[in-house]
Parts: structure tokens; sequence; C-alpha cells
């Protein structure tokens, strides 16, 4: 699947998949932890999306919450990976490039999964 599209393109949707997840882990962990929480994880997911929000703030409008931003901008990624990127390839590659980030992860735990059950020896032979 991977050898139709340019690799610099699976690379540039590869790098703002992972852009938009920890702003959907940040938005996530937003409902549950304060600002001045010490959880570790919050503090480490907060030091990577800060620079992300501040880039953004010129942009962002003002009457969008605070806590609601990153989600905002996930949003926004994620428009652009499923109208833009396929449009920097070619116009016929708009239905098949959706989603390259989230095959791959799909197709490594299926694999994973399965070695696993092989390895345990759960029924499954060939």
């Amino acid at each position: 699947m991977n050898e139709v599209f340019p690799i610099w393109l699976i690379a540039l949707d590869y790098f703002f998949a992972i852009i938009m997840l920890i702003l959907i882990i940040n938005f996530i962990l937003n409902l549950f932890f304060n600002e001045g929480s010490n959880f570790y994880f919050f503090r480490f997911v907060k030091k990577l999306t800060t620079p992300i929000l501040n880039f953004t703030s010129i942009t962002t409008p003002n009457f969008i919450v605070k806590p609601i931003i990153p989600l905002y901008l996930a949003w926004l990624i994620f428009m652009l990976r499923i109208y833009f990127f396929p449009l920097l390839n070619d116009i016929s590659s708009v239905g098949k490039f959706a989603f390259v980030f989230e095959k791959d992860v799909i197709s490594f735990i299926n694999t994973t999964m399965l070695e696993i059950a092989l390895y345990l020896n759960y029924g499954l032979t060939f």
C-alpha cells in the first residue's frame, strides 16, 4: 500500500497524525487533571503541546474556550490530512490516501496479536 504514495507524503502524514494524537490526548487529560497537576504523563504532554498552542495562538479564534483549543487544532489537522494531503499526490488518490497512519497502526496491532496467539498456541495452526 505504501509503495503507491511518495515517502515524503507518508512521512508528512505520520508527523501530522502524531501531532493530532498528542493534541487529542492533551484535551482528554485536561478533562481529568487541572493545570497544576503533578502527574508525570500530563506534564510531558503539556510540554509537547505548549509550543504548538503558542505557535497557533495567532490564528486561533478568540471565542474558543481555552481547554477546547487542542481539540480544535486536532480537528484542523484532521481536515488538512483528509482533504489537502491527497491533493499533493494526485486528485485520484483522495479516497485512497486517507488514514495511512491509522491503517499501519491497526495492521501492526493485528500482526502482533496474531503472533502472540500463535506463540501461545490458541489453536491457530497454519
